[in-house]
């Protein structure tokens, strides 16, 4: 009888554990579906680097590695798969954090800087990152099948009694309970970015917590041999792991806004994943949130005639005809004066040529793209080992519509300067469009 109990208080103990991992499951996918849908700001600060949705993912990813590490303080055949989860944990959270860079801003050895995709002082971007590289796809593609593999399929088939499966159950790959596989599958279908819409970032954020709520639930409920939890003790460690977790993120990202030494590269991050989500709002027809991220941007960088003219086209495809008549204007009288002091400037010409057709008037816009590709061909032929006669030789074959022959100027730019932020980002952009093309 006594044992009877026990199993039904250890029963009822995982019903409400599981209960409260599928409220939490729905409220984050709530939460990520109506910000992307109606608050671009929220999702940008959930899913941009060095923002509150990356921090929740390292203390996540902490609380996963802590949870193991309690876990394997005993024997059972489970403990080589938590011990192996724990440095798994403890390499992620390393990696996630630039082992230390992000927070003491210290500058990435040569190697990461040539190397890294990102310039940052870790190794999973040596292969994965912005830049849509074969061993990306790869990689995404294999997190798609073993997150779905071991989340919903291998929970399903020990529910059947597959004996293989039981196999592997006994000798000490831990079965997740069911109330965890809308983590993992969500989770395997962000991963392939069906949308690219920074989706592998809500992915990595619903990983960490299912491995925190796994490492719990079988800390919780492991070799047990009868004995029972209050019915309430699981649900409420899980809700304190998330509340720690969140309220760990929070601070650090209060910290980092605060801090003298860290404010200013928080805002820069801010400020790019504005525009780049604002671009990535573009390719999507969203012209409103897009417009929104644009005029944010606009209020510190008023006089930039390629945030001007992105602003613009913004209002034109919203059919604000006389918003976007002045901010083109704008732009064109901001490069004028440029112009008048240098003619020959590629990058002047080149805005012009873009603001001009922008406005519908051809004619110009024709000679100044001439004027910009015959000055950035003849700085490709007179300066070979300028990176930025090569940057600016691909922008004008961009603008003039050959993506290919664009790609391979910047890549050698890319090459020539690989600690160029500016440079990787137009490589980025182009490669994305010769994607699409």
């Amino acid at each position: 009888m006594k044992k009877a109990a026990a199993a039904g208080q250890v029963s009822e103990a995982a019903q409400g554990a599981g209960l409260v991992a599928l409220v939490l499951f729905g409220a984050v996918a709530a939460f990520f579906g109506v910000a992307v849908l109606f608050y671009p700001q929220f999702y940008i600060l959930a899913t941009y680097e060095d923002l509150p949705g990356e921090w929740a993912q390292v203390f996540f990813f902490a609380a996963a590695m802590v949870a193991s590490l309690w876990i394997i303080r005993r024997p059972h055949s489970c403990r080589p798969f938590f011990t192996l989860l724990a440095l798994a944990c403890f390499y992620v959270v390393g990696e996630e954090i630039s082992w230390g860079q992000r927070l003491f801003t210290f500058a990435s050895p040569d190697f990461f800087q040539r190397h890294n995709l990102q310039q940052e002082s870790n190794l999973h971007n040596l292969l994965t990152g912005p830049v849509a590289t074969w061993p990306k796809r790869i990689l995404e593609m294999a997190l798609f099948l073993g997150l779905s593999g071991y989340g919903l399929l291998y929970p399903l088939l020990h529910q059947k009694g597959a004996r293989p499966i039981l196999w592997l159950a006994d000798h000490g790959l831990p079965v997740p309970p069911l109330y965890l596989s809308p983590y993992f599958v969500l989770a395997a279908w962000c991963e392939v970015r069906l949308f690219s819409f920074n989706e592998a970032e809500v992915a990595e954020l619903l990983v960490a917590m299912a491995l925190a709520f796994l490492a719990l639930h079988h800390g919780l409920f492991l070799n047990q041999k009868g004995r029972g939890h209050a019915s309430w003790l699981p649900a409420m460690v899980m809700g304190g792991v998330v509340l720690a977790s969140l309220a760990g993120a929070g601070l650090v990202s209060w910290y980092c806004w605060q801090a003298p030494h860290l404010h200013g590269q928080t805002v820069q991050r801010l400020r790019a994943g504005q525009e780049k989500f604002a671009l990535r709002y573009e390719r999507h027809g969203q012209w409103r949130h897009a417009a929104t991220l644009y005029e944010e941007l606009v209020e510190t960088r008023s006089k930039d005639p390629e945030l001007l003219r992105n602003l613009a086209g913004c209002y034109k495809e919203l059919g604000e005809e006389q918003n976007f008549l002045a901010l083109n204007a704008k732009a064109i009288r901001l490069d004028m004066l440029r112009h008048g002091r240098s003619p020959r400037l590629v990058s002047v010409n080149l805005s012009l040529s873009q603001s001009f057709a922008q406005r519908g008037n051809g004619e110009k816009a024709k000679f100044h793209l001439e004027r910009a590709m015959a000055e950035s061909r003849d700085k490709v032929l007179l300066e070979p080992f300028n990176a930025a006669s090569f940057y600016w030789y691909g922008r004008c074959l961009q603008v003039a519509g050959d993506v290919q022959a664009a790609a391979e100027q910047l890549a050698r730019a890319v090459t020539m300067a690989p600690s160029s932020q500016r440079y990787l980002r137009a490589y980025r952009r182009v490669l994305g469009r010769a994607a699409e093309s």
